[in-house]
This record gives structure tokens, C-alpha cells and sequence, in this order.
């Protein structure tokens, strides 16, 4: 190949790359000025979670997730598109580019932050176990003997089979829907689930023989935000829209109209 023929090749190459690069780049829309000269920043919110989601009367995806992405919209000047994403899908959704960013109760775990950008986080539940009333739960002794249902390779799976407590039988299955049905129908004899979502389903089926347990919490975790690695500026600024949501009050009067208490947990944590 004579060098004239070499030099063409190679500038075919580099501009090729460089249209590529362009590409990719605009498809992340990561920096602010990127979502701001688009006109709109497309989020993943975690559906199927009541009472932090709810369907409207025209069939649409609202609640607390929802309203926390319309301020972020509303605080870039941007128009909203809201993905529904459920807990299979919303990695993918991001990864993909499919979505501009994820509020999609993520905790923020070291293996999550090898993949993605965790902000602060935004909010926080608390796991607790729910059994029948007359059954007394006040220690972990108190689980002896007990059958316990919990989703499969879940936090509660981890936590409740680490328990060194004499006859204690694990029954698992395939998600929270399955586990809490399980202690309905009076398969097992309590189960592990996050407290606010427990309380929403006794409350609306009218399970009054059931109740959340408090005298022993599980565990309290964190929910975060997720951004792709490269959006550095995006993530930056998420943190401080979280922060000024908290000082206002705003995230707690969110949290207080979809699911009926304040933010679990205090001050939420910062890292």
C-alpha cells in the first residue's frame, strides 16, 4: 500500500472513531449541559412496590419515586420521561443507555459500585418480621422451632439464615409477594419483609390476625440513585439535590404523603 493510500486509510479509521465517540457520547447525555440542551432526562423508577407506587386513573406510574424524579426534572428545567423498571430490568435499563440515570430503591453495595455512580442516599426502610398477633416475638430465641419465609438469595435470606437459633427452618421463595403469601395461608410462621410494605398489605387485605413485629428489627438499609461511571458531573449534582431535598424538609413530606411515615433511620447518611 503506497503511504498516500496508508495516510487515507488511517484518516477513514480516526474519523470513523471519532463519529463513534460522538455518538456514544451524545446517547449518555451525562453532563448537565447534555440533558439540558436535549430538553429532557429519562429516569428509571422502580415499580410494583406499594405504597411507594401507585397506579393513576389514566394508567400511568405515580408515587414517591415519581414525584422525587418530577423535582429532578423540575430542578434541571428539563421535560420528564419516566421508565418503569422493576428489580431484573433496571440495571440493563441503565447500562443500555435506555435511561439516563435509575431512582429505583437501589442500595448502594460495593459489587453495585463497581458498575455504576451511588449517590447519597434518598431514603432508607426498615426490615422487619411480621407474624400472626397472638404469636410472641420480642427476642430471637423467640424464633426457636419457628418456619420463617423469606425471598430467595434476598438481604432477609442472608440475614435471617446467618441466626444460630435451634430449629429455625428457612423456607424461601422466588420474591416478597410469594414469602408474604406464604405466612398468609399459614405456610410458615412468619416472615421477613420491609415494615411500610408489610403494614400497606394488612392494612388493604383486611389481615387483622397480622401484624409487623418491632421489638426485633432486622436491619435498616439505604436506597440510592444510580448514574452511569462516566457521569461524573450528573452524579455530583445528585448528591447536592439530595442533600437540599433533605434540609428543606421535602423528602420527608414525599415520603410522609405515599407511604404514611417519615423517612425511616434519622438523618440519612452521606459517603
Amino acid at each position: 500500500m503506497s503511504w498516500i493510500g496508508f495516510l487515507k486509510r488511517s484518516a477513514a479509521v480516526m474519523a470513523m472513531g471519532a463519529v463513534t465517540a460522538t455518538m456514544a457520547m451524545s446517547a449518555g447525555a451525562q453532563t448537565i449541559d447534555d440533558i439540558v440542551k436535549k430538553e429532557k432526562i429519562t429516569i428509571g423508577v422502580l415499580t410494583g412496590i406499594p405504597p411507594y407506587d401507585v397506579i393513576d386513573a389514566s394508567g400511568q406510574t405515580d408515587g414517591f419515586l415519581v414525584d422525587l424524579a418530577r423535582d429532578v426534572a423540575q430542578n434541571l428545567k428539563v421535560k420528564l420521561e419516566v421508565v418503569p423498571v422493576n428489580n431484573a430490568s433496571r440495571a440493563a435499563a441503565l447500562e443500555s443507555g435506555r435511561v439516563d440515570m435509575l431512582i429505583a430503591h437501589m442500595t448502594a453495595t460495593p459489587e453495585r459500585a463497581k458498575l455504576f455512580l451511588m449517590t447519597n442516599p434518598y431514603g432508607a426502610y426498615d426490615m422487619r418480621f411480621v407474624a400472626r398477633k397472638d404469636m410472641p416475638l420480642n427476642k430471637l430465641a423467640d424464633l426457636a422451632g419457628k418456619r420463617v419465609s423469606v425471598p430467595k438469595g434476598s438481604t432477609q435470606d442472608v440475614a435471617v439464615s446467618g441466626f444460630d437459633i435451634k430449629g429455625l427452618q428457612v423456607v424461601r421463595f422466588d420474591d416478597d409477594a410469594l414469602a408474604m403469601q406464604a405466612l398468609i395461608s399459614g405456610q410458615v410462621d412468619a416472615t421477613a419483609a420491609v415494615a411500610t410494605v408489610a403494614n400497606d398489605v394488612i392494612k388493604k387485605r383486611n389481615l387483622t390476625n397480622l401484624e409487623v413485629k418491632t421489638a426485633v428489627p432486622l436491619f435498616t438499609l439505604y436506597w440510592s440513585m444510580a448514574v452511569r461511571k462516566d457521569a461524573t458531573q450528573l452524579h455530583q449534582w445528585l448528591n447536592n439535590f439530595i442533600y437540599y431535598e433533605e434540609v428543606t424538609g421535602r423528602l420527608n413530606a414525599l415520603h410522609q404523603k405515599w407511604v404514611g411515615v417519615p423517612i425511616p433511620g434519622g438523618k440519612l447518611p452521606t459517603f
